[in-house]
């Protein structure tokens, strides 16, 4: 069994700044960590950690206008740009139904919530990110 010792956050920032390039995804499995660790290993440094309430979000969301949704998995990566406009919220689940953006979600699989910001030359690129309970996006 592998008993690796997880790296410290200021380690995990390291990392990021030796390894641009690597996908964010790519460069967690290196360090043996999950996607929602190396994200938060920069909370105070353009992350901010948020509550995954969902509902509350995604009422929210359609006043941002435009974004870019993005889902993936290890054999997948799907983007959208659209409004997140039609959304249906419920307990066990909510739905974004708009012409774009059609989202089934479940909201109890949401656990760990960041508000990002990453500089890319001279823009600012924002996002939300969630992960569930292993952080995993």
């Amino acid at each position: 069994m592998d008993q690796r010792v997880k790296p410290a956050p200021h380690e995990i920032r390291r990392a990021r700044t030796d390894n641009p390039k690597t996908r964010e995804r790519d460069l967690a499995a290196q360090l043996g960590i999950s996607e929602a660790e190396l994200v938060a290993a920069h909370c105070g440094d353009g992350v901010v950690r948020i509550e995954p309430r969902v509902n509350d979000l995604l009422t929210g969301l359609e006043a941002v206008g435009e974004v870019m949704a993005l889902t993936r998995n290890e054999s997948a990566v799907h983007e959208k740009i659209g409004v997140y406009d039609k959304v249906v919220t419920g307990n066990h689940n909510a739905m974004v139904l708009g012409e774009n953006i059609d989202l089934r979600i479940f909201p109890k699989v949401w656990a760990h919530g960041f508000a990002v910001e990453k500089r890319d030359g001279d823009e600012i690129r924002r996002s939300l990110q969630f992960f569930d309970a292993a952080g995993g996006a």
